[in-house]
């Protein structure tokens, strides 16, 4: 899943709405409206600002 993460083609500059909105865009309509999906989606959802969040920490830290 990693890799849907790096094809969302965000900056590690942008906030946590934009992760989201990023992935939501790669989900097919049908799964963004479906209300049986909606734990699928929030797990989808946060395991992609989960590997946001680690790549933010490195730029803060040294600063690129």
């Amino acid at each position: 899943m990693y890799g849907t993460y790096l094809r969302l083609h965000i900056s590690v500059h942008d906030g946590w709405r934009a992760v989201v909105r990023a992935a939501a865009r790669k989900l097919a309509p049908l799964t963004r409206r479906d209300p049986r999906q909606r734990a699928a989606r929030h797990r989808f959802y946060r395991e992609k600002l989960a590997y946001h969040r680690p790549a933010q920490e490195i730029v803060w830290t040294w600063r690129l």
